[in-house]
């Protein structure tokens, strides 16, 4: 008589997780186009076939990826600039972003510049996800400079 085989509770979620991760590292490296289910499934350590027991889609891991990497940008932004107000806050702003570690690191960076020409052209949910976070962020530093430069410094 075979016997189940028994799962921790948490093992589906962990499994998504890492899914996850890996294709936002991908996606932001390689871009959304050129990273296929089967790339990032054999990165994540996976067969491509149980893909689809985590996500509905491609188009559906990439607007989760974006939520996720948004998510860490934000976070990571918001400690390094906490205590900066005005000017200061701004410049922080810039040498963050700008900064050697991260324009070399693409693939743990904002997903804003490797995305973005992709974004374009892309109809659904991560258009949208993309889209929530670019007002989001022009909000964020329109409080410190103002709506109308903010816009033209994220342009």
């Amino acid at each position: 008589m075979l016997s189940q085989m028994r799962y921790p509770a948490d093992q589906k979620q962990r499994t998504s997780q890492r899914i996850l991760d890996t294709a936002s590292n991908l996606f932001r490296s390689r871009g959304y186009e050129a990273t296929g289910i089967d790339a990032v499934m054999a990165s994540a350590g996976l067969t491509a076939g149980g893909f689809y027991a985590h996500f509905r889609s491609k188009e559906d891991l990439l607007a989760r990826a974006l939520e996720s990497s948004f998510r860490q940008s934000g976070s990571s932004w918001s400690k390094r600039l906490v205590n900066l107000k005005g000017s200061e806050w701004v410049r922080g702003f810039v040498n963050v972003y700008l900064s050697k570690a991260h324009r070399d690191n693409p693939d743990h960076g904002c997903p804003m510049p490797a995305l973005a020409p992709e974004i374009g052209r892309i109809e659904g949910p991560s258009r949208k996800v993309f889209e929530q976070y670019l007002r989001g962020l022009i909000e964020m530093v329109g409080k410190q400079v103002g709506r109308d430069r903010a816009i033209s410094a994220i342009a």
